[in-house]
């Protein structure tokens, strides 16, 4: 097998496992580790001034930890919430701010996502960014879910000086994540257990 073919093959075996990880969680194991996580979330200095300020977050799928009680706090305290849309065109995933009363539509991969009526942000005007995952390591590779999405746009938002911050179940720490020169990874994770940032 060539080297490409390996990471390809390491890359699919590694979220197959993770998957399986998620699924075997029950309701009530998966909403107290959701607000042990979300409780160091909250604790970043990223969140400790969000008034005014975007924050980029996800609607949770497939049994993924849900940022959702941090996105509550950040619209609250007068922040502004964005959460990605998948598009055809270059860059694949663009943010959309979130009025109140908006209403998410199905969108692709049976995603929950904006309406394209709703104000495009780019990355680099994020305050943060908090990024999905089947596995993360210590240096903070990101295995993602294969298209590359996340890739094409988190150079961007931490040029612009957004936080990019991994949100993970603890078990989803892994020795190494099998990354490729494409592939970027986050500046922090965030676990139900514990803070980690990436490299140190």
């Amino acid at each position: 097998m060539t080297d490409a073919a390996d990471l390809a093959s390491e890359k699919r075996d590694l979220r197959a496992r993770m998957r399986a990880a998620r699924a075997a969680l029950d309701d009530d194991r998966r909403a107290a580790l959701t607000v042990s996580a979300v409780e160091r979330l909250l604790s970043l200095p990223a969140f400790a001034d969000v008034d005014g300020r975007v924050f980029a977050g996800y609607v949770a799928v497939s049994g993924e930890i849900s940022p959702a009680g941090a996105l509550a706090y950040v619209r609250d305290s007068g922040g502004t919430v964005a959460l990605p849309r998948v598009s055809d065109a270059p860059p694949r995933l663009r943010f959309h701010a979130l009025a109140p009363g908006t209403q998410l539509r199905a969108g692709r991969f049976g995603l929950a996502e904006p309406p394209d009526t709703a104000p495009e942000v780019q990355p680099g005007a994020l305050a943060a960014m908090i990024v999905p995952a089947l596995a993360f390591d210590e240096g903070g590779r990101r295995l993602g879910f294969g298209g590359g999405y996340y890739d094409g746009v988190i150079d961007e938002a931490r040029a612009g000086g957004a936080a990019v911050i991994g949100l993970a179940y603890d078990f989803q720490i892994v020795a190494r994540v099998p990354a490729g020169p494409d592939d970027r990874g986050v500046d922090l994770i965030v676990t139900d257990a514990r803070i980690i940032r990436a490299g140190g």
